[in-house]
């Protein structure tokens, strides 16, 4: 009977470890000192949902203090599961929301529906203090946050790019 239900226990974990969704990451040096970073994300296998992923140290090491936000792009990954509109969010260290939500990242501005299931959608930083657009220097580790995606199993790609 242990061992019955061990088994079941160890199903139960293995099942829920399966299912989390992830983002990996590429980073591409561009011309004239731009600096790209990709997620690519595979939501979770029940809600689609991934957990903030930090930029990577070795983007960080490039690109801290020496690059500002320029751009947010989203898009669907080619060849994967179409995703469903959902919300970005680019958290500063400070938890401050670089494309302007109003209330530290769970109502997006700027990053409102900015996955979408078939088109690319770009957005410059936005600061919702000073109601314009801008370009906010890195000084520490930038973390994507994704919510309101709800398709199972979505394959998503989210770009920042950084200029000099």
């Amino acid at each position: 009977m242990k061992k019955i239900l061990l088994s079941l226990l160890f199903l139960l974990i293995a099942q829920s470890a399966w299912s989390a969704g992830s983002c990996t990451q590429t980073a591409t040096r561009m011309p004239d000192g731009f600096y790209s970073v990709k997620f690519i994300c595979t939501g979770d296998s029940s809600n689609g949902s991934i957990p903030n992923t930090a930029i990577s140290n070795a983007s960080m090491g490039v690109i801290s203090g020496s690059h500002w936000l320029y751009t947010v792009s989203a898009y669907p990954t080619s060849g994967g599961t179409a995703p469903d509109a959902a919300d970005v969010f680019i958290l500063d260290a400070n938890g401050e929301d670089l494309l302007g939500s109003v209330d530290g990242g769970t109502t997006a501005k700027k990053g409102l529906n900015l996955i979408h299931a078939t088109l690319k959608n770009s957005t410059f930083p936005f600061s919702n203090f000073m109601q314009r657009y801008y370009f906010p220097p890195v000084t520490g580790v930038l973390t994507l946050k994704v919510l309101n995606q709800a398709t199972p199993s979505p394959n998503y790609t989210v770009e920042l790019v950084f200029g000099r």
